[in-house]
């Protein structure tokens, strides 16, 4: 972290400050009180911090321009105009494609939004007189109620999702047992009549097979022959498919 000019913090908390600014957070020694916020993030993995520091005789400075008091309630303006963006995002949207695009900006806002309440909140509690408190506790409930509204924002995203999910994965399911429908009544059609083709296939040979001068129920005979034949076998497919399907069936003793 770069120390702002003119910052006379205590040691103690110079050796907390790394060259990162690190994770929101709360800083209190020896009276001194250092807030390391972050503005609303965005795709960047970086954070842009803002830091807010509180001298022991109660007077406030922040890195930004400006009153430290108007610059933390700006802060936390931000985070509620961007989570009313969202809401307006996801309100207008109507697919999957539209809640997950939500959730993707609505994923770090939520986490960064709940560190800075939790931020605020223990840096209220640091404060050792109701005089000192009474100055954060306005921004402390501003920083809840957005966190508050991100979080449940984050959780009707997510619940959108995976309706859509669930309703499309219905329509394959739905659109899959039509196609396994379709194929058996194929199957079923060619295993009926296989048997029949294959006799026609024989007799149509240019060979003499002895029944050239049969009577003419002899055709009808043979046809039905072979249709039975195949309806036997559709029947035993069928049959080896369930039981395939369900697995045997264990014998029950007699004991049972």
């Amino acid at each position: 972290m770069k120390i702002p000019a003119g910052w006379d913090i205590p040691n103690a908390i110079r050796f907390q400050l790394g060259d990162r600014s690190g994770r929101q957070r709360e800083i209190a020694e020896d009276g001194h009180l250092v807030l390391v916020l972050h503005r609303v993030p965005d795709s960047r993995a970086d954070r842009e911090a803002v830091y807010f520091w509180r001298t022991p005789a109660g007077e406030w400075r922040t890195s930004e321009r400006g009153q430290p008091r108007p610059a933390l309630s700006q802060l936390i303006a931000e985070y509620e105009q961007k989570v009313l963006t969202l809401e307006e995002q996801y309100a207008a949207g109507s697919s999957a494609t539209s809640s997950f695009a939500v959730l993707e900006k609505l994923g770090p806002l939520n986490r960064a939004a709940r560190n800075l309440h939790e931020a605020l909140a223990r840096a209220y509690a640091e404060l050792d007189s109701h005089e000192a408190r009474r100055e954060l506790q306005d921004h402390s409930d501003h920083a809840a109620e957005v966190a508050r509204s991100s979080e449940l924002l984050y959780h009707d995203a997510r619940h959108s999702l995976d309706f859509h999910i669930a309703v499309q994965s219905e329509i394959q399911a739905r659109h899959s047992r039509e196609v396994e429908k379709a194929t058996h009544r194929l199957n079923t059609m060619a295993t009926v009549f296989l048997p029949l083709t294959a006799v026609a296939s024989v007799f149509g040979m240019n060979l003499r097979s002895g029944l050239e001068d049969a009577p003419a129920y002899t055709f009808w005979l043979i046809m039905g022959l072979s249709v039975f034949a195949g309806l036997c076998i559709s029947e035993v497919l069928a049959a080896w498919r369930v039981r395939g399907r369900h697995g045997p069936v264990a014998r029950r003793s007699p004991s049972g």
